[in-house]
């Protein structure tokens, strides 16, 4: 070959080259990566248990009725439902649904695919029975028409409309796959499941027919990256786009969070979570150390609130005040004046009142485990032994845990309450109506007539401003009642790639909708 006629090859080969890496960067920035530390479970709505990563890829894949409007996600707006309608009593839901929407497999969405997708989940998921259960009949009006009635006034069951266990199935994809369906989901949403390997990916493609429009990327993928210091790397190297920490604080390590803000390739998006961590009493207990208020509220005088936000968590996690954080719609500001002081002189005091007697108290320190909540339980152990008190900490797996709450065989422990819906009554009814006592991990409360009542009238009152004077009123009851101390709130954190636009955190529930995300 002359040098000419490599020079005229090369002259060739050169577009043919860049165009090739031109395109290859162009998918790069079509997809999106997001890690996360394990294989989803549940990967429909039928199944799903409010397990974090299948319960975001559902709000990807399929649509709800409602869901609640970004950036403040303060009020609902209609997804699969066009508008809605709820009688005075509280207790018929009539929606209007949109016309011209079509799965993923090309069949049409009615409203009997909503009442199929609702009956199913009531049917299969004990996870949705408490509130589930209070639907009576759901009613086909027409093809664009649907009426859900239940048997008592909720008001917060349009929330409940809004979670990945009410979203939408195909029901001819059920009908195909069977009970398979969980391996071949197939919902309205803005992407449509591809494939998923074990211990390895979720991969999503665009949906071009959305209803709202075609997603602006093209594919995510989510990459199964157990460890915390690769995940880290991995987002600095780029072979990530996206980290969470789903408020839970290990996904990277605290101590790194600064190193990543200092990135310039790294964007640290922090919103404020109604993610609730406590020290609970066994309010159910008669006799022992605390059954005496003044002895709960010596406790409370004994955290160095600041100490172990600063400490534990670097300004990863907000100060709670109440049975509610300081986001949430129906929090009530006089919580702030009322919430204990660290203070342990009078915490010293306050036991002295109570007649008890630090030295003799032999206390098990009951929390999860892992490094995280192993910190906090430290922190917590030397407050107590600031006031006298010998605590010994016993981190319990799960099942464990719930097992020694549930029957209530155990003095404190360190517990908390992750709300899948937007509404006070996602802590307030599970946590402190005593009927519930026994039922979850709550705080034991012991029957308390006007208690009770409030916090049933609170839930099913249906104006909305009457319930939030209400839920006003309930926190300050249940603060003079000392039934835990309520230690933090952990901000919902997402590591982003600095080329990663257009998403929004969701407090509650604190998962991912990727339609509005780009990269440039």
């Amino acid at each position: 070959m002359t040098i000419w006629k490599a020079v005229a090859a090369a002259t060739v080969a050169m577009p043919l080259m860049w165009t090739a890496a031109h395109a290859q960067e162009a998918d790069k920035l079509k997809t999106l990566v997001v890690a996360v530390p394990s294989d989803p479970v549940a990967l429909e709505p039928g199944t799903n248990k409010a397990e974090p990563i299948g319960s975001e890829i559902i709000l990807n894949v399929f649509d709800t009725l409602v869901a609640w409007t970004a950036p403040d996600f303060k009020q609902l707006e209609g997804r699969l439902a066009k508008s809605w309608t709820v009688s005075e009593d509280g207790k018929v839901f009539d929606f209007k649904l949109r016309e011209g929407v079509k799965f993923q497999d090309g069949t049409p969405f009615d409203a009997a695919a909503v009442k199929f997708s609702l009956e199913r989940t009531k049917a299969g998921n004990p996870y949705v029975k408490a509130t589930f259960d209070l639907i009576k009949e759901i009613t086909v009006v027409s093809p664009t028409e649907l009426k859900i009635t239940l048997s008592a006034a909720y008001p917060a069951f349009l929330s409940i409309l809004a979670q990945p266990q009410s979203a939408v199935v195909s029901p001819a994809a059920v009908a195909k796959y069977g009970d398979k369906f969980a391996s071949h989901p197939v919902g309205t949403g803005p992407f449509a499941f591809k494939s998923a390997q074990a211990d390895t990916n979720v991969v999503l493609e665009a949906n071009p027919d959305y209803f709202r429009g075609a997603p602006k990327l093209k594919q995510i993928i989510y990459r199964v990256i157990p460890d915390a210091s690769t995940r880290r790397l991995e987002l600095e190297n780029g072979g990530v786009d996206i980290v969470q920490q789903q408020g839970q604080l290990s996904a990277i390590a605290a101590e790194d969070i600064g190193a990543l803000k200092a990135n310039k390739d790294v964007k640290v998006i922090e919103t404020s979570s109604q993610i609730i961590r406590q020290l609970e009493f066994n309010n159910s207990k008669t006799d022992g150390p605390f059954a005496n208020v003044k002895a709960r509220e010596a406790i409370a005088h004994a955290i160095d609130y600041d100490g172990l936000l600063q400490g534990v968590f670097g300004g990863t996690a907000e100060r709670v005040y109440g049975p509610l954080t300081s986001n949430s719609w129906a929090f009530n500001p006089k919580m702030k004046e009322l919430a204990p002081k660290y203070d342990p002189a009078l915490a010293k005091k306050l036991l002295a009142e109570a007649g008890v007697n630090p030295a003799s108290i032999t206390l098990k320190l009951y929390s999860f485990q892992g490094p995280l909540w192993g910190a906090v339980a430290t922190f917590v152990q030397a407050n107590l032994a600031d006031i006298g008190i010998n605590a010994t900490i016993e981190q319990t797996e799960f099942p464990a845990l719930r097992t020694l709450q549930t029957s209530g065989q155990f003095d404190v422990a360190l517990d908390g309450r992750q709300p899948w819906y937007n509404d006070p009554d996602a802590h307030i009814t599970i946590g402190y109506l005593s009927s519930l006592a026994n039922t979850a991990m709550t705080f034991r409360m012991p029957a308390d007539k006007d208690l009770d009542a409030l916090i049933l009238k609170a839930q099913q009152t249906p104006d909305q401003e009457a319930r939030k004077a209400l839920y006003f009123q309930i926190q300050e009851e249940i603060a003079k009642r000392v039934p835990g101390a309520y230690l933090f709130s952990p901000k919902l954190i997402v590591y982003a790639r600095a080329n990663v636009e257009g998403l929004v955190i969701n407090s509650a529930p604190p998962l991912n909708e990727y339609w509005s995300v780009f990269k440039k």
